[in-house]
């Protein structure tokens, strides 16, 4: 079949309540399916809204699947997982905490073997977040179900996040993606094509074509290239060609957030940004609360979806990605990201510099651990 280079139907989202408003609607119109992945659930009042509807659908004989990432959502197994259960919603968790462990359906070979099992996929966590609805409607970003995403709930401390809802024949790769969490298969059972507008990491061949679809449109860039992360600790790869880049005259910038909420990326980022201003890219950090999109421009090419520019992502966990195809779309984003600039200072170079010797030192150290970063 064929490869579209567009979306039949793409609904850009930058507020955690519309995008959330949306999907819940559609999941109260469902009809045959649901089948979600979130690495964080947290107990809050998103939560409890998404469990209501997710047990509505399953009363109503809708097939409700749901995978949960147990070490992003801690609270998730007391908090939801009974009642779920209860209505007929189908749980799996990706990968499994100790102290939840033993909670798990029964495995005939043991608790020992399933803890063994366990322990080989501890530094794999399934980092997606999307919902698809009646194989039809994937709803795709780096929204997670938590209260946070919320300016109902925390106000002007709301994350900010960028999502996306799409049709279009491509969406059957999710389908087949979420099969493959959902049962366990290994890469060598997935099939060779991959999607060109779903970017996807769960074999070696989507991986290879995920990262040099990537990869490439950054070096085959003319204009520009801009990026959001709110974590950045690049593979070698990406940090030498926007090296490049710059020293070639494109106009390269990084947006990162002041706020964070893992406390010693800032530490393992500060000696790498500056490594990149002083080659001529444009640093911004984002001040006004946590920014937790993942962004990427490249000339006309736009990317947006779960996938932080850090080895964790790259290297590790499960994600998943959409190419933005529709201009309305794409000047949206570029427009917000012109926007969030003027919200943003300059990095200096004073930053990591000024810092006492211990605090580099310390840095230094943490940037060490960058492979698990």
């Amino acid at each position: 079949m064929a490869h579209s280079s567009s979306w039949d139907s793409e609904v850009l989202y930058s507020s955690g309540d519309d995008y959330f408003a949306s999907l819940l609607a559609a999941i109260a119109l469902a009809k045959t399916s649901i089948e979600l992945e979130t690495y964080i659930f947290d107990k809050g009042i998103l939560g409890d809204r998404v469990v209501a509807q997710l047990i509505q659908a399953a009363k109503r004989g809708v097939r409700v699947r749901l995978i949960v990432d147990g070490w992003g959502s801690p609270e998730f197994p007391s908090a939801y997982w009974p009642q779920l259960k209860a209505a007929g919603v189908r749980v799996r968790f990706f990968r499994v905490s100790p102290w939840i462990l033993r909670r798990l359906p029964g495995d005939p070979r043991g608790f020992w073997h399933r803890l063994y099992m366990r322990f080989r996929q501890i530094n794999r966590g399934n980092h997606r977040k999307f919902c698809l609805i009646d194989h039809e409607e994937l709803w795709v970003g780096s929204y997670n179900i938590s209260d946070v995403h919320l300016v109902e709930v925390s106000g002007n401390r709301a994350w900010k996040d960028i999502g996306v809802a799409v049709k279009g024949p491509e969406v059957r790769y999710a389908r087949r993606a979420f099969q493959r969490a959902y049962r366990g298969w290994t890469a060598l059972n997935w099939p060779a094509r991959s999607p060109r507008m779903l970017l996807l990491n769960d074999s070696f061949l989507h991986k290879r074509r995920a990262r040099l679809e990537q990869f490439n449109r950054l070096r085959k860039a003319e204009r520009l290239i801009w990026l959001a992360t709110p974590y950045f600790v690049p593979v070698g790869a990406l940090f030498r060609i926007l090296q490049r880049k710059a020293k070639d005259g494109l106009d390269v910038r990084l947006m990162v957030p002041e706020k964070n909420d893992v406390w010693f990326i800032k530490w393992i980022s500060l000696p790498l940004m500056d490594a990149l201003m002083k080659r001529g890219v444009k640093v911004y950090i984002y001040s006004p609360r946590f920014s937790h999109q993942k962004l990427i421009v490249a000339d006309n090419w736009i990317c947006i979806g779960s996938t932080n520019l850090n080895h964790r992502s790259f290297l590790h966990d499960l994600e998943m990605d959409v190419v933005i195809t529709h201009d309305y779309n794409r000047k949206t984003i570029v427009e917000s990201y012109v926007k969030d600039q003027t919200l943003s200072r300059m990095f200096s170079s004073t930053e990591w510099t000024n810092l006492p010797f211990w605090k580099r030192w310390l840095s230094s150290v943490f940037l060490l651990g960058r492979y698990w970063s």
